[in-house]
């Protein structure tokens, strides 16, 4: 079995177990390598340790309890292995950067993982893709006020979007766009207010004294904000991996807390089509500024 296999094999067991006290200890009677071996190897395999990743899958399936059941706190935290609902607290704040109670009320963007409650565990090709397809590392931008102007729907059916982007680029000539910013689009996802319903926004970079925007269209105005950059590569099946990876793995280790504000996509010309595994586009996720 190579390592690859032997953590595919881990992973699944953790899936199956999730509850088990001992989990840790038996992964390795799984695996049959050394406790210090196999720390080594799904470390450089996932970019988490082993306690690291069954911590975080069971914050992602009691953060979903949270929004999706009406169990008490207390019950989710015990539920999930924790002592304490202060120390399920503690852990929760941490990955999530908000508290138990506050996640499970919010409806809008802030420290919001609504791609991270699909709870996907790691398989080989997400492996794959956090190898390949994933700066795991992002570049840290400062960006003045952003005028967007597109068309929007509800919803993040593929069709749907399919459609919508036909649609923008039939009459993007309508938009007065920004000087040197031809080629460029950008798609934005922001929460509803309804539960995790979703809008999906394609737009471009819009002159700054446009207004207003063409019938049947909309128009998004950002304030000057920092971004964390992360490029994404390979088909946009794969788009909730990288998500799944700056959520669950980047921002709770890099020590950033998400600020309230949309994130975006920039599509420039590196993006081939949906399913070209060589497309290239940016993901923008706001960051508070640093103290």
């Amino acid at each position: 079995m190579n390592y690859k296999e032997s953590v595919i094999k881990a992973i699944s067991y953790i899936e199956n177990h999730m509850f088990d006290e001992k989990l840790n200890v038996k992964i390795r009677e799984v695996t049959g390598y050394s406790h210090y071996h196999f720390h080594r190897i799904f470390l450089s395999v996932t970019r988490n340790s082993v306690s690291e990743y069954i911590r975080k899958r069971r914050l992602t399936h009691a953060a979903y309890d949270l929004f999706h059941t009406n169990q008490r706190i207390i019950e989710i935290a015990i539920k999930y292995g924790f002592e304490s609902q202060e120390a399920f607290a503690r852990s929760f704040r941490k990955m999530f950067s908000t508290s138990p109670g506050q996640f499970r009320k919010q409806r809008n963007m802030k420290d919001t993982l609504f791609r991270a409650m699909e709870k996907h565990p790691l398989d080989e090709e997400r492996l794959q893709h956090l190898h390949e397809g994933i700066s795991l590392e992002p570049s840290f931008v400062h960006m003045d006020m952003l005028n967007l102007v597109g068309m929007s729907i509800k919803g993040l059916d593929s069709n749907e979007v399919g459609l919508l982007w036909r649609g923008l680029r039939k009459r993007v000539f309508e938009i007065k766009r920004k000087p040197n910013t031809e080629g460029i689009y950008y798609a934005v996802i922001e929460l509803t207010g309804e539960q995790w319903e979703v809008t999906y926004t394609a737009c471009v970079e819009a002159d700054i004294e446009e207004s207003p925007a063409p019938a049947g269209m909309i128009a998004k105005l950002f304030p000057a904000t920092t971004y964390a950059v992360f490029s994404h590569k390979g088909s946009l099946a794969r788009l909730n991996d990288t998500f799944q990876y700056i959520y669950e793995t980047w921002f709770p280790q890099s020590g950033n807390v998400r600020a309230n504000a949309p994130e975006f996509a920039r599509y420039d010309q590196r993006f081939l089509g949906p399913t070209n595994e060589d497309t290239v586009l940016e993901i923008y996720i706001p960051i508070c500024a640093q103290s």
